[in-house]
């Protein structure tokens, strides 16, 4: 069991559960918060599956990897403009005082969350590759890899829960090779890259977000 994975999952189980309390946040920061919140679901269904205690679908957790890579990054940042923070928000001003980290953390979650797409074939077990003299410096081949990319690619609008969701579009099997050139994805384990998106949700939150 990765202890990391289960609390960083818990983590945002209960964060998205304290948005729901936020009856009054309207405008940019509901649609913040209805970010969180799918989020926060994403998580806390791919939870049980990455402890082994559920079936794994990898599908799912190719589902689950491009919905939060749509909600992190360049995406994510445009809806914390500088500005006053509302009653109804829980951000914290270090977020514009320390925007370079933010949005280092942002770019890491969209990263790790298209990791995880690339390594959902892979399962709860990292492949085993038998190093060679010849091939131990040789580029490694992806493309014959099952990469059956989910149909999740939505409008801002969708995506933060505020239309409803109608056509979509793939994430192509090259926009997943894109994740992080100094980690191979397709050779580590799903839910070790799981941990990862745990992790670098939980540190987020850990710096930008009131009331941890």
């Amino acid at each position: 069991m990765k202890l990391n994975a289960l609390m960083g999952a818990i983590v945002i189980s209960t964060i998205g559960a304290s948005v729901f309390a936020h009856n009054g946040a309207t405008g940019m920061v509901m649609e913040r918060m209805n970010g969180m919140t799918s989020m926060r679901d994403v998580m806390r269904d791919l939870a049980p599956m990455m402890q082994g205690e559920v079936t794994f679908d990898v599908r799912a957790v190719q589902t689950a990897g491009a919905t939060l890579m749509a909600h992190s990054g360049e995406n994510m940042n445009k809806l914390f403009p500088k500005e006053a923070i509302p009653a109804a928000s829980y951000a914290k001003g270090e977020i514009w005082s320390d925007w370079d980290k933010f949005a280092a953390l942002s770019e890491e979650l969209r990263t790790y969350a298209m990791g995880l797409a690339v390594a959902a074939p892979n399962g709860l077990t990292a492949p085993t590759a038998a190093v060679t003299p010849s091939s131990e410096n040789a580029v490694v081949d992806h493309s014959a890899m099952q990469m059956d990319p989910p149909n999740v690619s939505l409008t801002l609008e969708q995506l933060m829960g505020v239309a409803p969701r109608g056509s979509v579009m793939s994430l192509t099997p090259m926009q997943m090779d894109e994740a992080a050139p100094a980690i191979d994805f397709a050779l580590l384990a799903a839910d070790d890259v799981f941990e990862k998106v745990s992790q670098t949700c939980s540190s987020c939150h850990a710096q930008f977000r009131r009331g941890n």
